[in-house]
């Protein structure tokens, strides 16, 4: 369509340009084109087109040569000096890819100048030079085959490829299957980026791979831009996403500063007064506000409800007038004096309250070697009244009491012991050391009570001091064993495990019902090491002897060869029957000159075991925050590298041991990004087995809470 439209603009634009030059001509000159001849002469007429006139070598005999030759010479040196000659390229046509021309003749010694010649089209071209594409068309490959070929135009001429039979679909962006369409019915493949897998997909004639692109770190506990790290230098200083905790009375580090409950102060209040009180081991403490007490005589509202000296007969009368009334204030200064009812008119109708004094001051026989001293009263006991009653100079001294501030009746049951409180200015309480390291006495405060805990853990004790242990369950033969990446991005993680399991130990008595293992890696001698191993820390032993071997755990920070899928492995062997095992222990090694670093496990593979106890619960609890891995390698001869016929430990190797043990359950603790990845994952052991996964934390009271979760599922039936 296009090009019949323009075949016709280009005739139509012909036929208005010659319309134009010939209305100018007769404009101009009318019907003479000469128009300095105004008088026609008539001679004789010579017809140059007459073939015996065409050249001057046919002119007839008798005819006037020379005018014959003059009018030749003119009209060739007319054409020489004006007709120009142009080639112009005739419209494209919609049946043909030839490239066709005409000539175009036109004078140029006149005014306007005049075309005096177009010649037909004639063709140039077979094709376009200037395109360079190569067409795919169908051909006959043999007398029952069709094929394909290629055409091409080269330098204006039409070229063709040798036949070539129709083939599969590919994606080439080519007809292969000569069905008329292109890259059709695809296969969709699988691809994968530097971020993950994806779909490989035919676009135009080219596999384009749309698998995850990275993208810039955000903190969302995934590898944003896939360089390996998480959430880097995203998180806050507690190893989580958005802002730091704050410190919260509860017993924990909750803003990750190393220090529990630092710097908490909140407002209290009394019958009596406001004041401030403090955070001490996840409880507030120390209320300062005046604390109210018994009423007794002395003019003041001693129990803060608005009223003074009520319920008492405290006002002196006619009958009370001289009477001694034993006090301990000022200006006494120690010991124990008295005060009298003193009549205040003549009438003695008014009375008062004298100041406290000696008794002496009433009395001169009470005088000691017969000198009175009004401040100094008779020596008592000490009392906790901010008053020296025993007047050797120091006051409430050497004073203390026992506390307690829970239920009495929890009182030394359980973990519940009472505390102990000193006297200090007239009050009992407790000094509390802050932050600073600055001693501050808080009144009421009692130091070194244990009170009932809201849970009853499951390790022996009787938590919430309700008369039962464990709420009435038993501990049970349990075997616990720890395999944690020991690689440099685990340290807080790892931090927090330790912490956690201090923690456990301050409440966990039963050195024999529980057993514990720790087995870690993998480590590195030395930064610049090549050689990379896991170790056995412990072997299922008491838990003393379990945290006592956390110090002789290497250095941490230099590795990168996490072998998760090993460790597991070579954990479980020896719960099922050895035939059922996918790879015999003698037949794995890490032996592999091909590998260039060296790798190797401590004890040796042939030499590795747990000490599983045969009715005990098994409980493996995973840390890391890499992908389960392998590094092993199988050989029909370990001592020979060149009869390896096998690589990796694998899952479905693992879950063939899972589902043939009894009393097994699994706990990894992994990021959301390793938590379900096929092959890889770490959910799939938890499924299998009955565990449960969690998510990777470095804050010690989730690892806590989760671990407590752990053994009560397993150790407290």
């Amino acid at each position: 369509m296009a090009k019949d439209i323009l075949t016709a603009t280009f005739f139509l634009v012909i036929a208005i340009y010659l319309a134009v030059n010939l209305m100018s001509c007769s404009d101009m000159y009318g019907n003479n084109p000469f128009p300095e001849f105004t008088e026609v002469v008539e001679e004789d007429s010579i017809d140059l087109t007459d073939p015996d006139l065409q050249s001057k070598d046919s002119s007839v005999i008798g005819q006037n040569e020379s005018e014959i030759n003059n009018h030749f010479f003119l009209k060739d040196q007319y054409e020489l000096n004006c007709h120009i000659s142009e080639w112009f390229f005739c419209p494209p046509s919609i049946f043909s890819e030839a490239i066709w021309e005409f000539e175009l003749i036109t004078d140029m010694c006149v005014d306007p100048p005049q075309i005096v010649y177009m010649g037909e089209c004639q063709k140039k071209f077979q094709c376009d030079p200037a395109d360079t594409n190569v067409q795919k068309i169908p051909c006959l490959y043999d007398d029952y085959t069709i094929g394909l070929k290629d055409k091409w135009c080269d330098k204006g001429k039409i070229k063709f490829g040798e036949c070539e039979a129709c083939e599969e679909e590919v994606c080439d962006g080519i007809d292969n299957d000569c069905d008329g369409e292109t890259d059709e019915n695809m296969p969709l493949e699988v691809c994968y980026s530097e971020c993950g897998f994806g779909d490989l997909i035919c676009v135009e004639g080219e596999k384009i791979c749309y698998a995850p692109e990275p993208e810039e770190e955000i903190c969302d506990y995934f590898d944003n831009d896939c360089d390996g790290l998480i959430d880097e230098d995203q998180k806050n200083i507690c190893g989580n996403c958005g802002d730091v905790p704050e410190e919260v009375c509860d017993g924990y580090d909750n803003d990750c500063d190393g220090e529990v409950d630092e710097d908490l102060i909140q407002t209290c209040s009394t019958d009596c007064a406001d004041g401030f009180e403090f955070c001490n081991g996840g409880n507030w403490i120390g209320c300062s506000a005046q604390q109210p007490f018994p009423e007794f005589c002395d003019g003041l509202d001693n129990d803060c409800d608005g009223q003074i000296d009520e319920g008492l007969d405290c006002l002196c009368t006619l009958q009370m007038v001289g009477a001694l009334i034993p006090c301990m204030e000022p200006p006494l200064e120690c010991g124990m004096g008295y005060k009298t009812c003193e009549c205040l008119n003549d009438e003695c109708t008014e009375f008062g309250v004298t100041l406290c004094y000696a008794a002496c001051s009433y009395d001169p026989a009470l005088a000691v070697d017969g000198t009175c001293d009004m401040v100094k009263g008779v020596i008592a006991d000490e009392i906790c009244n901010n008053h020296d009653e025993n007047c050797n100079g120091e006051i409430d001294e050497n004073l203390t009491k026992m506390c307690y501030t829970g239920d009495p009746q929890t009182m030394n049951v359980g973990i519940c012991i009472p505390g102990m409180m000193v006297c200090e200015a007239g009050a009992f309480g407790s000094y509390y050391e802050q932050p600073n390291g600055e001693q501050v006495f808080i009144p009421d405060y009692c130091d070194g009570e244990i009170l009932p805990a809201l849970t009853d853990d499951c390790n022996g004790e009787d938590d919430n001091c309700d008369g039962l242990v464990d709420d009435g369950k038993e501990l049970v033969d349990t075997d616990i064993l720890f395999i944690v990446d020991a690689s440099g991005s685990m340290n807080d993680e790892i931090e927090a495990v330790m912490i956690a399991l201090n923690q456990f130990a301050e409440s966990y008595k039963d050195e024999d019902v529980i057993k514990w293992a720790l087995l870690m890696g993998p480590f590195r001698e030395s930064f610049s090491s090549p050689n990379q191993y896991n170790m056995l820390i412990s072997n299922l032993v008491s838990f003393s002897d379990f945290v006592a071997s956390f110090s002789s755990i290497p250095a941490i920070g230099w590795s990168n060869k996490e072998a998760m899928h090993d460790l597991l492995y070579l954990s479980l062997y020896n719960l099922v029957p050895y035939g059922n095992l996918a790879h015999q222990i003698e037949n794995l090694s890490y032996n592999w000159p091909m590998g260039g670093d060296s790798y190797m496990l401590i004890p040796d593979i042939q030499d590795f075991q747990i000490n599983w106890r045969n009715d005990s619960n098994k409980v493996v609890i995973i840390v890391s925050d890499e992908f389960m891995d392998s590094q092993l390698k199988m050989f029909t001869d370990t001592s020979d590298w060149m009869t390896i016929y096998d690589e990796w430990i694998r899952e479905q190797d693992i879950l063939d041991i899972i589902s043939g043990t009894i009393n097994l359950k699994i706990y990894p603790f992994s990021t959301s990004g390793t938590k379900t990845t096929i092959n890889s994952g770490f959910e799939v052991y938890a499924t299998q087995s009955g565990g449960e996964w969690f998510k990777l934390t470095n804050n010690p009271a989730e690892m806590y809470e989760n671990l407590m979760t752990i053994i009560g599922e397993n150790a407290c039936q």
